[in-house]
């Protein structure tokens, strides 16, 4: 019996009796070299992710006297700016046509920005204060949405084939992760060669972060944009923007995926005080880069698991399996208590749970784009219009509102539960109860809740395979009715 959601996609290409499938080309396999040249040029914003993040605002507000409370006004405006320029990449990139294809030329403007932003960014001078910082980050945040939005619809270009798509998102993760590591690593790396006295983050210590970058990303973007392949040609018809309503509002797929990691993204956001938890809650501050470090080394060796498992069982619930390894093993934290074990115990306790929760997170950013980008081909034959860019830039809007709302809550339940974050503050058993039910519970009960949403997700190989066939008779009639007519 076909269920209600996998009726969704049953869609007929035209009136009359239905034709036999037209076998389309097979999907290009894509090799090693071409995965690679692809993913590169993840490698810089990944190297600069934490720097911008985190870093820049608040050595800002430490060296430069800039007031935390306007600092924080300022970002959450910038967030949604960020939120605003997402729609407008993703409906300019579906719209741009060149003989280097619709993502690549964007790509190369993009870092041209994130360069000129970090320039001023990481190597302050001038009168520095708040409107200094806002100006440049958000012209680094822009530089930020050309790369990722284009780069992400570009791997959903790059093959039609159900099983590629999580290789070439897995691909592209783990680059992104090895330029994340590297966050901890150039420091240490500096201070071990005697360029700085301390590897702590400070200025000084930012200027070398440009250094870097000034070489990475005229270098992986260069090669991506000379010779990985360009993706499938896209449609001439342009699609329109007020079409893009139309084509969210009927993918009904699209939106079990929205609702599915609104859910997480709100866990995730919630887990944005992990920093909270681990310094101020368990006293591993001092260990806490470690953590992190192991954190990333594990994200990106598990991705080749997900890659494979994404094949063999299915994506949504590959999915489904990485979201409940890693919410459970995060409640391992309910069996320390901090006031009577010793720092090497609960040290042991956390190394063995974060290696879990890298292991089991890491599925997400492998399996999500490969996923959406299921749900975009759905839109296209749905609707006739390629409109990779704007999904993708619409679920990086909603998936921002989502971290912004867990990251709000998290402060706001600490705050309820009586939980003091200064240092040396004692906390009471109703605190320390709040700060578990924040950081292991919560977050565990909503990324848990939005995989169980997309546990039986309409479009998986099989369906995806149909789609596609379907997808190959509508450009057949599109070029039909584009050739002229045979003279008399």
């Amino acid at each position: 019996m076909t269920s209600p959601q996998a009726a969704e996609i049953a869609v007929p290409v035209s009136a009359g009796p239905a034709a036999p499938p037209t076998p389309r080309p097979p999907a290009p396999r894509l090799g090693h070299l071409a995965l690679i040249t692809y993913a590169l040029a993840a490698f810089g914003p990944g190297m600069l992710s934490m720097p911008m993040m985190a870093y820049v605002p608040q050595l800002y507000a430490k060296e430069f006297g800039i007031n935390l409370a306007a600092l924080g006004g300022v970002l959450v405006s910038l967030r949604v700016l960020d939120a605003v320029t997402d729609q407008l990449m993703g409906y300019i990139s579906d719209r741009t046509r060149t003989r280097w294809g619709a993502r690549k030329p964007w790509i190369v403007g993009g870092g041209f920005l994130c360069l000129i932003a970090a320039f001023f960014l990481l190597k302050p001078h001038g009168a520095v204060g708040l409107v200094y910082l806002v100006a440049w980050k958000a012209l680094y945040d822009l530089g930020f949405t050309m790369i990722d939005i284009n780069q992400q619809s570009w791997g959903a270009e790059l093959t039609t084939d159900y099983a590629q798509r999580s290789k070439i998102t897995g691909t592209k993760a783990i680059v992104a992760q090895l330029g994340s590591l590297s966050n901890y690593v150039l420091p240490i790396a500096i201070a071990w060669f005697g360029f700085t006295q301390s590897s702590a983050y400070s200025i000084g210590m930012l200027g070398y972060f440009f250094l870097a970058a000034a070489v990475v990303f005229p270098l992986t973007i260069g090669i991506g944009f000379l010779f990985a392949p360009k993706g499938i040609e896209l449609p001439g018809k342009r699609p329109e923007l007020i079409g893009f309503l139309k084509s969210v509002r009927s993918n009904k797929p699209l939106w079990i995926y929205i609702a599915s990691f609104t859910l997480c993204g709100m866990g995730m956001g919630i887990l944005q005080i992990i920093f909270t938890f681990y310094d101020g809650y368990l006293k591993l501050g001092a260990w806490y880069p470690y953590l992190m470090t192991i954190f990333a080394i594990t994200l990106a060796a598990s991705m080749p698991l997900w890659i494979w498992a994404s094949g063999r069982f299915g994506k949504h619930r590959s999915y489904v399996v990485a979201v409940t390894i890693s919410s459970l093993a995060m409640q391992g934290y309910w069996f320390v208590n901090p006031a009577t074990m010793t720092m090497e115990t609960i040290l042991a306790i956390s190394v063995v749970v974060v290696v879990f929760i890298g292991a089991g997170a890491s599925a997400i950013v492998v399996i999500s784009p490969a996923i959406l980008a299921d749900v975009a081909d759905y839109g296209r034959l749905r609707t006739g219009e390629q409109r990779t860019g704007g999904y993708f830039a619409f679920y990086l809007l909603t998936n921002k509102v989502a971290l912004a709302i867990g990251s709000g809550s998290a402060f706001l339940l600490l705050s309820l539960f009586g939980y003091d974050a200064r240092a040396g503050a004692v906390n009471d058993a109703t605190a320390a109860f709040g700060m578990l039910f924040t950081v292991a519970l919560l977050p565990a009960i909503l990324k848990i809740g939005g995989a169980l949403v997309i546990w039986r997700f309409p479009i998986d190989q099989r369906r995806h395979s149909l789609i596609q066939r379907r997808i190959a008779q509508l450009e057949e009639r599109e070029a039909a009715a584009q050739l002229p007519l045979a003279p008399l």
